[in-house]
C-alpha cells in the first residue's frame, strides 16, 4: 500500500471539505446592496420652509437648504433669519427615515417667490440629472383664478416649464404638485379676495388649479392633497375653521399671522407628503412618532393629524409613488367639488 505524503493528504482533506455542504467551498448567499436614497428637491416658498419657529429650522442638519449660503446680493440668498432652514421637507424627511425610507432631501425655497422665480434664478439646481423626484408649490394665490386675485395661467406655465426642464436632465424623474391651503387672512377680514365664505371656496379653487394642471399635463406623477388635508380636519372638527374666534379642543392649522402653516399645519402636510410620494401609511408612524413630539403636538394630535393625511390621500385621485418605494392609492372617497377658472 502506498502511503501519501503529508502535503498532499493535506490537499486532498481540503478539496473534500470544500465539496461537503457549507463547507469554504460554499458560495455564501449574496446580501442584497442597501437601496440607495432617493435625491428628492423640494421647491417653493415659506409655505415649504415654513416661516416661523420651530418648524423653520426643525431638522435642518438632516436635509439640504439649498439656499444656505450663497452670497449677499444673490437673488437666491435667503433673507429673515439664520440658517439652514428645514421646514415641512425636513419633517417629511424624519417620518421617512423612521419608516425606514431612504431619502436624500434638498430644499429650494426663498420666501415671497413664485414658480416663475425659481425659472428665472434657480434652474441651475433644478435642472440636475441626479433629482429622482422633484416637488413643486407655488405662491399661495397662483393657482387661484384671476377673479380672485390668482395668476393661474402663469402658474401652468411655469409649472410646465420647470416639468419639462427637470425631465430633459432625467426623464425618470417624478414631478409632484405641493397643493397648498385656503388663508384665513384673505378669507374673514373685511374687502380680501374671499370675505365673507367659508374657508371651502379658496380651497376649492385651489384643488381646481392644482389638478387642473395635474390633468392637463400627464407627466406630473400626482399631487399632493396638503390644502385638501386641511379642508378635511376643519370639517371633521380636528381644527379650527376661523383662527380669528378660536375655540377650546380644536387645532389651528395656521400660526399667528392667519397664513403660514402652524406646528400642526406643518405636520399634517408632511404626512401628506408621505403618504403621497411614498405610499407609505403615515398612521403607522403612531403616537409616539418623534417629529411631533419635538415640535411640541401631544400624542392625540399626532395620530389625528396621520389620520387626516391618510384620508385625504386615499380620497385623491392616485399618485404614483417614488422609485417603486409605495404604491398607487386608488381612490376610496368622494372628492372635493373642483370650482372652473371663470
Amino acid at each position: 500500500m502506498r502511503l501519501l505524503r503529508p502535503r498532499s493528504a493535506a490537499l486532498l482533506l481540503a478539496a473534500g471539505a470544500a465539496l461537503l455542504p457549507g463547507g469554504p467551498g460554499t458560495a455564501a448567499p449574496a446580501r442584497p446592496r442597501p437601496r440607495a436614497p432617493v435625491a428628492i428637491l423640494f421647491v417653493g416658498n415659506s409655505f415649504s420652509h415654513g416661516a416661523r419657529l420651530p418648524v423653520l429650522t426643525y431638522n435642518s442638519a438632516a436635509i439640504t437648504d439649498e439656499n444656505y449660503g450663497q452670497p449677499a446680493g444673490s437673488p437666491r440668498a435667503e433673507g429673515g433669519g439664520p440658517g439652514p432652514w428645514g421646514g415641512i421637507p425636513a419633517i417629511f424627511q424624519k417620518l421617512a427615515d423612521e419608516a425606514g425610507l431612504r431619502y436624500d432631501v434638498h430644499l429650494e425655497a426663498m420666501s415671497g417667490q413664485t414658480l416663475k422665480f425659481h425659472f428665472d434664478h434657480a434652474l441651475a439646481v433644478i435642472g440636475q440629472p441626479r433629482w429622482q423626484a422633484v416637488v413643486l408649490q407655488e405662491y399661495s394665490t397662483g393657482p387661484l383664478p384671476a377673479r380672485r386675485g390668482g395668476k393661474r395661467a402663469e402658474f401652468n406655465d411655469y409649472a410646465t416649464r420647470l416639468e419639462q426642464a427637470v425631465h430633459r436632465a432625467n426623464p425618470a424623474a417624478k414631478l409632484y404638485l405641493y397643493e397648498t391651503w385656503a388663508r384665513a387672512d384673505l378669507t374673514y377680514p373685511p374687502n380680501r379676495p374671499y370675505s365673507g365664505q367659508p374657508v371651502d371656496s379658496m380651497t376649492a379653487d385651489l384643488h381646481a388649479g392644482y389638478y387642473g394642471l395635474a390633468r392637463a399635463n400627464g407627466r406630473f406623477a400626482g399631487v399632493a392633497p396638503a390644502g385638501d388635508a386641511w379642508l378635511r380636519a376643519i370639517r371633521t372638527g380636528v381644527a379650527l375653521p376661523n383662527p380669528y374666534a378660536p375655540a377650546p379642543g380644536r387645532l389651528d392649522l395656521w400660526t399667528d399671522d392667519h397664513y403660514h402653516p402652524s406646528s400642526s399645519g406643518a405636520y399634517l402636510n408632511a404626512c401628506v407628503l408621505l403618504a403621497t410620494l411614498t405610499g407609505h401609511d403615515p398612521r403607522r408612524l403612531g403616537p409616539r412618532e418623534q417629529a411631533a413630539a419635538a415640535l411640541g403636538l401631544s400624542p392625540a394630535d399626532a395620530v389625528a393629524l396621520q389620520r387626516l393625511a391618510y384620508e385625504q390621500v386615499r380620497a385623491a385621485p392616485a399618485a404614483e409613488p417614488v422609485n417603486g418605494f409605495g404604491r398607487k392609492h386608488p381612490p376610496k372617497a368622494k372628492r372635493l367639488k373642483a370650482t372652473a377658472d371663470r
